[in-house]
Formats: structure tokens, sequence, C-alpha cells
């Protein structure tokens, strides 16, 4: 392979990584997050600069070897599709289904409130138990609690939310 094919796929792999950074960055509180995620602008040459190399390894990989990066192409975006059907609410919701019967089962005595309460806690050790509880109170079906964690978890805040706001003096 060419030394431009090589630097095509170097630039998709810092296209992937920078994506996982990104990803990464977003788990963090808004305090700790490195401050080019806070402010739109460099938010914006972020996402150009990403986008820059996805384009120009896309077309060094592919003029050096077509198979090879339709290859790659093909594995890129076979794992892009497990990732969004984990995500996704389809799969959210069986999750938390069959979590809250194991737990149901588990502790036939325990409430449906007290069985999401255990089920949120499993899979968000960070969230507190403020959070969990309130989530629980305002969905009472696992399906309900689990369209509330899709929604957290993509970071679907309100309208008006900015981060950037919460760093301004007033």
């Amino acid at each position: 392979m060419s030394l431009s094919g090589l630097a095509g796929f170097a630039f998709i792999a810092l296209f992937l990584l920078m994506g996982l950074y990104r990803a990464h960055a977003r788990e963090l509180p808004v305090y700790r997050r490195p401050a080019f995620f806070i402010h739109p602008r460099l938010r914006l040459l972020w996402t150009l600069v990403r986008a820059a190399l996805f384009l120009a390894g896309w077309t060094l990989a592919w003029r050096a070897s077509p198979k090879m990066a339709g290859a790659a192409a093909l594995l890129i975006g076979a794992a892009w599709g497990w990732r969004s059907y984990l995500q996704g609410r389809r799969h959210r919701r069986q999750m938390v289904r069959r979590a809250f019967e194991a737990e149901r089962a588990r502790d036939p005595e325990a409430s449906e409130a007290q069985a999401l309460r255990r089920v949120l806690h499993a899979m968000h050790p960070r969230w507190g138990e403020e959070l969990i509880e309130q989530i629980a109170a305002d969905n009472p079906t696992p399906e309900a609690v689990a369209d509330m964690v899709v929604r957290m978890e993509r970071g679907g805040l309100g309208a008006g939310f900015h981060p950037a706001r919460l760093l301004r003096r007033r």
C-alpha cells in the first residue's frame, strides 16, 4: 500500500479517535469539560476538522486501495449500526424490561418503584439517589424509564440550555 493510502487510513483513525474523545468529554460534568467543547465556535471548529479528516482520509484511502477502503467502510458502518441499535429505544426497552423482571423475580415483595430504582442504579450508579427516585416516580413503567434513560444519555436537555451560560459572570 502506498504512503498516501496509509495517510488516508491514519486520517480515518484520527477521525474516529476524535469522536471517541468527544464522547468521553460529554460524559464529564460540564465544569470539567475542555473549554473547546463548551464554546460554540470551538465546537464548530472541532466538527469541521473532523469532517475534513473524514473526507481527506476516505479520498486518500479510496485512491490507494478501493477494496480496502470499501472493506473498512463496511466494517465501520456495521460498528456504527450496532452502536446505534444498542443506544436505541427498542434495545433499551428490552434491556430495562428484562432487568425489571429479573429484579421482581429476585425480590417479589419489592414494589415496582423499588425495582425500577434498583435497575436504574445498576445502569447508572453515578446518578444521584434523588434523580433515580424522581425518574422512578415520574415513569412508573419500565418502558417509560427506558425512554427517559435514552433521552438523558443522549443529552436531551430542555430548550434554552447552553453550557456556556454556566460560565458567564452575572
